[in-house]
């Protein structure tokens, strides 16, 4: 057998470590016909020492602790030999049994020893020693043993990996078999396993590919795909299409699975009105069906009813603010902060450099002395910093707002938050589920100002919120569009406003030297159509150029945003080549695709209200254990510890996609545009791109992407029900 596919079977003599959470472990391990133990590492559930074990993996050899046996997969076996039986009796796993009394059972019945105990356990009986309670004993925890074998056993058979076969066995126990063998498409319930694992393994069962079990679970895949695109719903025919052509299931059979699913409630029906007075069915999960259902009830909620405070004389309010802060408004801004001041809930939108903070801090400053409960919230923590860092007033990000713990949101409709004014900010990034549970905490009397830029990207979770409200024209809308004399005079604000209106930015006055004699400039473009090129010109920007030039440091001033994921110019291979040139040697270890090192820039991929850290936070990695695959990361609040079974929540972040620094500002943003990223080539991806810079943009590709990007305004439209839900509330548009 080769050396990196190496089988080996004997006893788990000694657990030096374990972690139960996880179930890594490392022991000492005696194989058969071996007097000298070696030592194992990996992944195993459930076992004791003195366990026989049938082990699969590789031999390593470690700096410090010699050759090891590093395990991929294991089973547990009954040993053979007189020694290994006894050692297998009185362990542990047989409470009752010691080893004097599993000698003289292995004595009495030598090597049928274990086939007595599996057909004729009377005979126990005749050995010294063995009573009635230590029988029972016995063969208890020999069935559950067994039990686990031929569970394992029939898992691996059908090509589960050991650790999810671990995770069903946990919470099937004994009825796994039989239940996925019923249907094996259930497995889709553990964590980790998806449709297409569960699909292979009924494909191994000899399912039948229109067998009604899969129909049922494909269209269910089908659209958690389609809400993984931004879509809370989807229409039904565009769905049954879909899940024929790409799942190749009968169509006929599909019919009959959506209509039951409908039946079941597993899935839900609205029908919506489209152009020409036409009718669209959409259909959708429950969970976004009824948290937009919530959404349209609590914004009626909210805006029909009385406020805690009443404002009177709003003009010689606005005016006595002004004269206080020496401002003067612009009509919008002066609009903004009338319908602040007059209506419960309000949006205000526009583009950077229009004002939006400016109206902030002066609705703060206005209706802080008559309302002293303010709670000031953006949907990520870098979003809430920044809002904090502009306005003086300090925000938090709404999970913290909302006290989220491992248990979910503290607050609720039973137990409400206490400001009697809410402000969002980056309200464009906030899904469908997050807006459900805030505004299921929002008190009836408090007032709400969304604040947010709706030409950017929508959200990364699924919906359209800020737009469909928009759009539902049953809330105030203030749409911010004059540009500021400072704001004005910076390229990157002047651009971003000519992608937004559908314009190609000036190549002519952007396409400048860096010559030392040259005045340094905000906004750069680079011309180069090699991919390969593309990525030498952003490290050598992002290490040597922008550092030297412009002061920033390159580790955490400096963002390298980018379309994709993969592909030569995406974030997994940018992220590698950025970490060789700025990280190459420090401590570390490999976790799936990437290599996580002491120093690196890392950015937390999913909300976790255990550690209280959630989705787009960044941190440092500050210690590492490359035997038990541990970090500890440095994130603005506090240190965060890392285990193996958690590292998938993190990712390198040298370079990031657009979508990921949604809500986030940068000193310096380089972004590489080419027509191989046309799948993603959007107005507003790129302009959420320039709109992350504050000091610098640079844009680093070709100018017909650009110009791709430009005009293709046509973002995809998400398909959501909240509009059609607002609606349905039966209230008459306000404006």
């Amino acid at each position: 057998m080769a050396e990196d596919d190496v089988s080996l079977v004997g006893t788990l003599e000694k657990i030096v470590y374990s972690n139960p959470e996880n179930g890594f472990l490392i022991g000492t391990f005696l194989t058969e016909n071996s007097i000298r133990p070696i030592t194992v590492k990996g992944i195993v559930f459930n076992t004791h020492e003195h366990e026989t074990l049938r082990l699969k993996g590789n031999w390593e050899n470690h700096k410090i602790y010699g050759r090891q046996f590093s395990i991929r997969e294991f089973m547990p076996v009954e040993p053979t030999s007189a020694e290994g039986m006894v050692r297998y009796l009185s362990s542990v796993i047989f409470k009752g049994i010691g080893e004097k009394t599993a000698q003289r059972i292995v004595n009495k019945f030598g090597k049928d020893t274990f086939k007595i105990i599996d057909s004729s356990p009377e005979l126990l009986s005749e050995v010294k020693g063995v009573g009635k309670k230590q029988q029972k004993s016995l063969l208890a925890s020999w069935d559950d043993q067994r039990g686990l074998r031929d569970v394992m056993t029939f898992l691996r058979g059908v090509g589960i990996t050991h650790v999810y076969a671990q995770r069903i066995f946990t919470k099937n126990g004994l009825n796994s078999i039989p239940l996925i063998k019923a249907n094996p498409y259930q497995l889709t319930d553990i964590p980790g396993i998806g449709f297409l694992t569960a699909d292979g393994i009924a494909r191994n069962l000899g399912f039948d590919k229109n067998s009604p079990h899969r129909a049922a679970a494909g269209l269910i895949y089908m659209l958690e795909q389609q809400a993984l695109n931004g879509h809370t719903c989807f229409p039904r025919q565009a769905l049954l299409d879909k899940t024929e052509q790409e799942l190749n299931i009968d169509a006929t059979m599909l019919e009959s699975s959506v209509r039951q699913l409908l039946e079941d409630r597993l899935l839900n029906s609205e029908k919506i009105n489209v152009l020409s007075g036409l009718e669209q069915e959409l259909i959708s999960r429950p969970r976004f069906y009824k948290a937009e259902r919530r959404v349209a009830e609590n914004i009626y909620r909210i805006l029909n009813s009385e406020a805690y405070t009443v404002f009177e004389g709003e003009n010689s309010l606005i005016e006595e603010q002004e004269r206080k802060v020496g401002l003067k408004l612009d009509p919008a801004q002066r609009e903004a902060v009338e319908a602040a001041l007059l209506h419960k809930v309000l949006i205000i939108t526009g583009g950077p450099g229009t004002g939006k903070t400016t109206i902030v801090r002066f609705m703060l400053g206005l209706m802080r002395p008559r309302i002293p409960a303010i709670g000031l919230a953006a949907p990520t923590g870098r979003a809430a910093k920044r809002i904090t860092e502009t306005t003086g007033a300090a925000a938090s990000t709404i999970h913290r707002l909302l006290e989220a713990s491992n248990m979910g949101f503290q607050r609720d409709r039973e137990n409400p938050l206490e400001q009697e004014l809410l402000i969002l900010d980056e309200t464009s990034m906030i899904d469908t589920l997050l807006m459900d549970s805030f505004l299921e905490a929002v008190p009836s009397a408090s007032r709400l100002i969304l604040v947010g830029d709706v030409d950017q990207l929508p959200s990364v979770g699924a919906g359209a919120v800020l737009l469909d409200l928009i759009e539902s024209r049953t809330i105030p809308v203030v749409r911010l569009d004059h540009i500021f004399r400072q704001a004005a005079d910076s390229f990157i604000t002047v651009n971003a406003h000519k992608v937004r209106r559908g314009e190609v930015p000036d190549f002519s006055r952007l396409n400048q030297s860096a010559d030392a004699e040259k005045e340094l400039l905000d906004f750069y473009f680079i011309k180069e159509s090699d991919p390969e090129k593309i990525v030498e010109k952003i490290l050598l920007m992002s290490t040597e150029r922008i550092p030297q030039r412009f002061e920033l440091d390159p580790m955490m001033d400096i963002q390298v945003l980018t379309p994709m994921h993969r592909g030569v110019t995406g974030s997994l291979h940018l992220n590698r080549k950025l970490q060789e040139k700025m990280n190459p040697d420090a401590k570390g270890f490999e976790h799936r695709e990437q290599c996580f090192r002491i120093g690196d820039k890392v950015m937390q991929q999913q909300n976790d209200y255990e550690k209280q850290v959630f989705n787009g936070d960044l941190g440092r990695i500050v210690n590492c254990d490359p035997q038990t695959k541990e970090l500890h990361v440095r994130f603005e609040q506090e240190i965060i510890h890392y285990q193996a079974k958690a590292l998938d929540q993190l990712t390198l972040a040298y370079a990031i996609t657009v979508h990921k620094s949604q809500g986030s500002e940068y000193s310096a943003v380089i972004l590489p545009l080419t027509t191989h990223h046309y799948m993603m080539l959007q107005r507003n991806l790129l302009y959420t791109a320039i709109t992350r810079g504050k000091q610098l943009v640079v844009l680093i590709g070709t100018e017909t992407a650009i110009r791709m990007a430009v005009k293709n305004e046509g973002t995809m439209r998400r398909f959501t029900g909240l509009k059609n839900q607002l609606s349905e509330l039966g209230a008459t548009p306000l404006f």
